[in-house]
């Protein structure tokens, strides 16, 4: 077992995309680009990301994982999801509705900021748990947001100018963060499947771990344990299991399979064999077109 803090898709070089499901359809679709930033703002911010893609008459659906990471993204062009229309600078908070659904069509580009969890508290001390489940008009979580309208549409390019813009805000640690980092280290250990163990491994309780998660992700710690199962299992598909859904579910730490289906579809929308199915016609497809 091997989960990952970055808690990614494992096969390279998709794993960089994060928790797009069928990660190679969506890079035969799209340019994706990252670039770390100043070493300054590395304990705050994960990277810098960018997709551009041109698609003519298509229309591409992008699936992620539920993700407990803020964005901060500069929008062009054909992208479109529940809520928000269409071009524009936007802060999406922690998704943890299942899959977050993105459609990408004619031409367009997103340049984002992939926070650290509980980075933005450096930054800024707008609510997390407010942006739960939603995307916003960044203006509203920070001043002059709107002049990243304009940011190149590459990471690489754009990076030397949001590191600007980020270190203009004077980050600070705010109070708590290194308790909540180790807290997450003691996550990433795929032998902590239970909240109470995760309290003994960070000399804490129960309840101070939820005070602990909310005010850093607005998102639960037992809420992350699970999605942390459910990326492992995913990633395990992705890179071929072969073995039982019994053997997988298992592996990853549940104790009976169907508990497993319900938890992996709560997800990621899908049953484990459906979305192993998925992966496989696509890569069939792929290879028929070549």
């Amino acid at each position: 077992m091997t989960r990952r803090s970055d808690w990614t898709n494992a096969t390279p070089p998709s794993h960089m995309v994060g928790h797009v499901l069928r990660p190679e359809e969506y890079l035969s679709r799209a340019r994706y680009d990252f670039a770390a930033p100043d070493e300054r703002l590395s304990p705050w911010v994960e990277r810098y990301w960018s997709s551009r893609w041109s698609l003519g008459a298509d229309r591409f659906a992008v699936a992620t994982l539920d993700d407990p990471s803020v964005h901060l993204t500069a929008e062009r062009g054909g992208v479109q999801r529940a809520g928000v229309d269409g071009s524009g600078v936007w802060v999406t908070g922690p998704i943890t509705r299942g899959r977050f659904d993105v459609t990408l069509f004619a031409d367009g580009s997103v340049v984002g900021v992939k926070f650290r969890l509980g980075g933005t508290l450096a930054f800024t001390d707008a609510s997390l748990a407010a942006v739960r489940d939603a995307t916003v008009p960044a203006a509203s979580w920070f001043e002059s947001a709107d002049g990243l309208a304009d940011l190149p549409g590459a990471a690489t390019e754009a990076a030397p100018l949001l590191d600007a813009w980020l270190l203009s805000r004077s980050p600070r640690s705010p109070d708590g963060f290194v308790a909540f980092q180790r807290a997450l280290t003691e996550l990433a250990d795929p032998a902590v499947t239970r909240l109470d163990a995760l309290a003994g491994r960070t000399h804490t309780s129960v309840r101070s771990l939820q005070r602990l998660f909310h005010r850093f992700l607005g998102v639960g710690p037992k809420r992350m344990l699970l999605r942390a199962r459910v990326s492992d299992a995913v990633a395990a598909i992705d890179r071929g299991w072969t073995g039982s859904w019994a053997e997988l579910a298992s592996t990853y730490g549940w104790f009976d399979q169907a508990h497993f289906i319900r938890d992996f579809r709560q997800i990621t929308g899908h049953t484990p064999a459906a979305y192993a199915a998925s992966r496989r016609a696509n890569q069939w497809g792929a290879g028929e077109g070549t």
